[in-house]
């Protein structure tokens, strides 16, 4: 079975993670939360969506957003407002959260994406259910499915399932499947201590497993707060965790949590620990009394529960690094792999401290073998605790990017006394981007992964042709090869390479991972004109490609081959079935006549002595900038708003200085028509280029091409910050200025939507256009998802002549460039197809 899956309009997350759960961040509630009820009393949109970040940014894959309040009337306008602001700014799926089926449908309909239903259920005379399962079969959504029934809320194990089952057969009847429905099997709280909900706890976690056993293709999930609520904050967290863990292990697929309060189960105090078990399993009458006591003497203090201590100095210091990477604890780290070293070959008389930072005083041939043995028994191992306390869902993946970080630091330390030679990498991968596509940050995700676990990555970067991969193969014979891409035309380099690799014998493994592709893509290239004998493997995350290049390079490679031949050779065929929009209706939306600007039909360029910077630098959205781009959080972001300021003032200072950005734009009007329900635009060679724009499958099936009469005017145009600051940034790099790098690439990011924005505001100008009209759609945004379509642009504005060119699979290049069109009929909206 295809692993479903939701999604917004710029990231799609399947609900079933490996390991579990998929988490649901639950502090966009009004119900709930009393800063979300301000903000939301408020009509502060920037506070939410802050909000929002700040919990993707802590691990959640999802957002459950409930705005209702009793104080205002109009929900649904305020939850259509929030939820445009939310999909154009953040890229976690959503959860509609609200008791009015009105409320849900005009935000499924708003949400460029594939959200989930929040909640649906059988109580009373089953309206609600009645409401909402037309809306769930119409666009293939999953609902969270609350185990009530027309006798009330299921409490027993028994209870549930069957109140699950019910929810099920009643679904059938609108044409739902088992794989939409989420079931809360609904847990209550463990603080009241009335005999009624004793085992509250073990009937949870049993009618998980009920229900898991009952559909094992449907999804599980709990308000996972609930089973705390009245008890003390450390008490609650402590109890959540513990709870969450066990039910991870009874079959829970998904949690309504705040991801930050989380604590990995392994760190908690062995005595809290029991403390939350025996409540939850109601081992003994006092259990409830001798938590509340506990926690009421430890007072608002942390404990060693949620705060390991602190690296004991008198430790040896390769227990010190070891510590630090599994605790995530990252300063200090580069201090104590030089001491390790030091230690593990017996002359700590070569450490040298320059104010607080170590280093040794021999070279290489005599620190080697000390740092091979660090790696080896230290480093190494640290990761594998880390990785196999993930695989086991004690660890959440926040958790182990941060312990990434540390063993990044640490290895780079250790490789300052290393002499590489065979025997001392776990296996060798050869790794791209495909040809086509310019994106690496996941790639470069799965190099770090793989370097922190041993491994010797040969990164070809993006763009990467189908013979440099070959090339390379031949030069260093690899255990593997990693190929990545993030756009579904470029994963068709996937496929021509598992092509080349069946018709010539290679003997290479290939590990394909991207947001483009799923398991039955990668199934599909695999077996197509028969099975690829070495494997073709879909690695969802960089912890699955780890885990199966950890086999292929262990003695189980054969055996693993094996199995997976055997499971490829059962596999189905299961591809999506696109729908045809050629038929629906056209939208009843009327042309405008605009005001004609005074140059029609002529590409406007803007050097940068022509662009206004100092207007386009008020522009920057500094929230995007600060917590997206520069990822200032921790305790960076917990810096005033001042000191961010002073941050980008010196940048903007550097930038000037060094003359890092060179901005060009270019623009232009030119004379459209449309013309059998596609937009035929007047090229100023004398051609026609014509423009195909999808049309919606959503109730008022709009298409950009309805916005224009017979004959109008349409708008493009394309910004860049130049080619130099991919140069410099990729000098940067090489020069291990990983920092400054990293600050210029999230600026220059911003930049390029800085200037698209003033340059739309100039274009609106000339339209003469008032606080409607003159949006700006880019290609790959769901109005008009078809990159390629930059092609047809690019024949008219000609922005090669400004420094931008374009990929085979028409991506930009600079990186930091956009291109769009602008529509200035006063009724053009954002929309989905």
């Amino acid at each position: 079975m295809t692993i479903p899956r939701v999604s917004s309009a710029q990231k799609a997350v399947d609900l079933k993670q490996l390991p579990p759960p998929l988490i649901i961040g639950e502090r966009i509630n009004t119900q709930g939360s009393r800063k979300a009820k301000q903000l939301v009393l408020n009509d502060d949109y920037d506070g939410l969506i802050d909000l929002a970040r700040t919990q993707v940014e802590d691990g959640a894959h999802c957002l459950d957003i409930c705005v209702a309040t009793t104080e205002r009337a109009d929900e649904k306008q305020f939850m259509l407002n929030l939820v445009k602001k939310l999909s154009l700014e953040i890229d976690a799926p959503l959860v509609i959260d609200s008791t009015d089926p009105d409320v849900i449908e005009a935000s499924v309909e708003q949400i460029p994406g594939r959200p989930i239903i929040n909640s649906i259920n059988l109580e009373g005379n089953g309206s609600r259910f009645e409401r909402l399962a037309p809306i769930m079969a119409k666009y293939g959504l999953p609902a969270i499915a609350l185990c009530i029934g027309p006798k009330g809320m299921a409490k027993t194990p028994q209870e549930k399932v069957e109140t699950a089952e019910l929810l099920y057969e009643t679904g059938k009847k609108y044409g739902l499947k088992i794989e939409q429905f989420i079931f809360d099997v609904l847990t209550f709280t463990l603080a009241t201590g009335e005999d009624e909900f004793l085992d509250a706890g073990k009937n949870t976690l049993e009618g998980i497993k009920l229900v898991k056993a009952k559909f094992p293709n449907s999804f599980t999930t709990l308000g996972l707060s609930n089973i705390s609520f009245g008890l003390a904050p450390h008490a609650r967290k402590i109890l959540n965790s513990v709870f969450l863990y066990h039910a991870v292990k009874y079959g829970l697929d998904t949690a309504i949590v705040n991801a930050k309060e989380i604590i990995p189960y392994g760190e908690i105090n062995e005595k809290e620990k029991k403390l939350a078990e025996d409540l939850i399993f109601n081992t003994h009458p006092n259990a409830l009394s001798e938590l509340i006591i506990h926690f009421e003497n430890a007072g608002s203090r942390t404990s060693d529960a949620s705060k390991k201590e602190d690296v004991d100095p008198t430790w040896p210091a390769g227990k010190r690094a070891n510590f630090r990477i599994v605790n995530r604890l990252k300063d200090g780290i580069q201090n104590d792999v030089v001491s390790a070293i030091a230690e593990k070959i017996g002359k700590n008389d070569i450490i040298e401290d320059h104010g607080g930072v170590l280093s040794l005083n021999a070279p290489p041939e005599v620190t080697h073998d000390g740092a091979i043995k660090t790696l080896n028994e230290d480093l190494l191992s640290a990761m594998k605790e880390v990785g196999d306390k993930f695989g086991s869902g004690e660890l959440i993946l926040p958790f182990v990017l941060k312990s990434a970080e540390c063993m990044k630091a640490a290895v780079g330390e250790l490789e300052k006394y290393l002499i590489r030679e065979e025997g001392t990498s776990k296996g060798k991968l050869v790794l791209g981007t495909v040809y086509g596509d310019v994106h690496d940050i996941g790639k470069n995700l799965v190099k770090t992964i793989f370097q922190n676990n041993g491994y010797t990555v040969y990164d070809l970067g993006k763009q990467v042709p189908l013979q440099k991969f070959l090339e390379k193969i031949d030069e260093v014979n690899p255990d593997a090869i990693g190929l990545s891409a993030l756009l579904v035309s470029t994963s068709k380099q996937m496929q021509y390479f598992v092509e080349h690799a069946r018709k010539n014998k290679m003997k290479i493994p290939i590990l394909c991972g991207g947001a483009a592709i799923n398991s039955n893509y990668i199934n599909r290239i695999a077996k197509e004109d028969g099975i690829y004998e070495s494997g073709v493997f879909y690695c969802n995350t960089m912890f699955e490609g780890l885990k199966t290049m950890d086999t292929l390079v262990s003695n189980e490679k054969p055996k693993f081959i094996a199995q997976w031949k055997e499971k490829l050779e059962n596999w189905k065929d299961r591809s999506t079935v696109v729908v045809d929009t050629s038929s629906f209706p056209k939208s009843d939306t009327k042309p405008v006549v605009p005001h004609t600007p005074s140059i029609i039909g002529t590409p406007i360029r803007l050097k940068f002595d022509q662009i206004k910077m100092n207007e386009v630098w008020e522009l920057i959205d500094k929230k995007s900038l600060f917590k997206l781009s520069w990822g200032l959080r921790g305790k960076a972001g917990s810096d005033s708003e001042a000191d961010h300021e002073i941050l980008l003032n010196e940048w903007k200072i550097r930038i000037i200085r060094e003359k890092l950005f060179e901005p060009e734009i270019v623009y232009g009007f030119f004379k459209c028509h449309n013309k059998d329900g596609k937009l035929v635009v007047d090229d100023p060679k004398g051609d026609s280029v014509v423009f195909d724009f999808p049309r919606s499958s959503k109730s008022s099936h709009l298409c950009l091409t309805d916005y224009f009469g017979e004959d109008d005017i349409v708008a493009f145009q394309a910004v860049t910050v130049g080619t130099k600051v991919s140069d410099v940034i990729e000098k940067w790099n090489k020069e291990d200025k990983y920092a400054d790098a990293y600050y210029l690439h999230g600026l220059a990011v911003e930049v390029a939507e800085a200037l698209a924005e003033w340059i739309n505001r100039k274009i609106k100008s000339e339209f003469k256009l008032g606080e409607k009209g003159g949006l700006r759609y880019s290609w790959g945004f769901p109005s008009c998802p078809d990159v390629m379509q930059h092609e047809l642009v690019w024949k008219l504005l000609e922005p090669e002549k400004s420094g931008m060119t374009l990929t085979e699979s028409g991506q930009i290049i600079p990186e930091q460039s956009t291109a769009a069109i602008v529509v200035h009929h006063p009724e053009s909206q954002y929309f989905v197809l």
